[in-house]
């Protein structure tokens, strides 16, 4: 996978990276398919290039929170609603000891 060192977290292991890059594209493919918003205007709207916008979607970058913050403030979500698909699955996956 490839994460550029822009939009990467040094402190995220590696399998974390791969667990949220898995969550976030398709989050917000869905999102955006959901409001019928192209990438090329979300772009224009949260300032983000659409060249990093596809990597994101694709799962080739995890984008940092600030990334986060914008995509969900021109979706009109919060963090809280980005973080939870329609199928209630929440981004975070606890151990099976902690749950």
């Amino acid at each position: 996978m490839y994460l550029s060192g822009e939009l990467e977290n040094p402190a995220m292991p590696e399998n974390a990276q791969a667990d949220a890059a898995d969550f976030i594209g398709p989050r917000v493919k869905e999102l955006c398919d959901k409001q019928q918003i192209t990438k090329y205007r979300l772009s224009q709207m949260t300032g983000v290039t659409q060249t990093v916008l596809s990597r994101i979607i694709k799962g080739e970058n995890v984008p940092t929170i600030q990334t986060i913050e914008k995509i969900c403030a021109a979706l009109n979500i919060s963090l809280a609603q980005f973080a939870i698909c329609a199928e209630q699955r929440p981004l975070v996956r606890l151990p099976a000891a902690t749950r």
